[in-house]
């Protein structure tokens, strides 16, 4: 009995450990990152950006795969998750890039690129309500608050085409103060605020393969990745000592696809958000647009073994 008991235990660590190499080998075939391999891409507008895969960094005890890129990022307001990735792991259950920070910043970012656009607009809608010639001025101030949990989800290991997982969770919450100068009258308790609090959530799931055409080639087997961010946002005004109104709720969805080629990585990004665009367009701002990315040229150090896709 003993004997058959250890024979048992030896054949679930076999395969257990076949398991494990599985997952990470067949990580490694849609996303090779030895250090000396490098991916260029140029964007929508032909902006061009590498990347390289450098040597792995020990962080606070975690061993961390990386990337570093060139040009530089300068504005947070422009970096993309996706495929922006400093610090990341190759795991027994996922491709996990470690992004936390930097999605906070990002946001943070973007949102303050957006309300620097908007606040002329803005107050100009808020002064024409006031009769003309009335001595007053308006101004606007706003703080910007940003939580993300630490990784993104890139992609399960290995992933089973048409099962959701979740990429990623995050919040928002923008908050404006009106300061209202040369009323005729104070207003009771303070100025009134606009609070707006977004709760984003971001869904992906692997869809197929299909060939891919890019400057740099053609690329068969692609993996298809999509992520449906889900972001349902709060909108409350509240002017001190009136009744508190009840807030405006608003969803807003946002479909971003990845493909990635055998033993080369990602090859091409999507990022559209039109009914972002829409918002804008309220706001007097201009769309942004699609966003994409497109390899132009590449170089893969090593030769990773190929493995079947489930």
């Amino acid at each position: 009995m003993l004997s058959k008991i250890r024979s048992l235990v030896v054949l679930i660590l076999v395969l257990s450990f076949s398991t494990v190499s599985i997952g990470n080998e067949w990580a490694n075939y849609y996303f090779p990152d030895t250090p000396g391999s490098s991916w260029t891409y140029e964007d929508q507008d032909g902006n061009e950006l590498t990347r390289y895969a450098i040597e792995p960094e020990n962080i606070d005890g975690e061993t961390y795969r990386a990337f570093s890129y060139d040009p530089a990022l300068e504005d947070w307001a422009d970096f993309e998750h996706y495929v922006q990735p400093y610090y990341y792991q190759v795991g027994d259950d996922w491709v996990a890039f470690f992004v936390g920070t930097e999605i906070e910043n990002a946001l943070k970012a973007h949102t303050i690129r957006e309300m620097d656009e908007a606040l002329p607009f803005l107050r100009e809608q808020m002064m024409s309500e006031l009769p003309e010639g009335a001595p007053i001025s308006i101004d606007i101030d706003y703080d910007v608050k940003a939580e993300s949990q630490d990784y993104f989800y890139l992609l399960p290991t290995p992933a089973t085409f048409n099962e959701e997982w979740t990429a990623l969770e995050l919040s928002a919450t923008l908050t404006l103060t009106i300061n209202i100068r040369g009323a005729p009258i104070e207003i009771p308790g303070g100025a009134p605020t606009i609070t707006t609090h977004s709760s984003i959530v971001e869904i992906g799931r692997a869809t197929g393969t299909e060939t891919v055409d890019t400057p740099a080639g053609t690329f068969e087997d692609c993996l298809i990745v999509e992520y449906q961010t889900n972001e349902t946002t709060e909108m409350a005004f509240s002017t001190p000592g009136a009744p508190q109104q009840d807030p405006e709720e608003r969803d807003a969805t946002t479909i971003t696809t990845l493909w990635l080629a055998p033993n080369v990585g990602i090859v091409k990004f999507k990022h559209e958000h039109p009914e972002a665009d829409e918002a804008r367009a309220e706001l007097g701002l201009a769309p942004e647009g699609e966003k994409t990315l497109e390899l132009t040229n590449y170089e893969i150090a090593g030769s990773p073994s190929e493995v079947e896709v489930e």
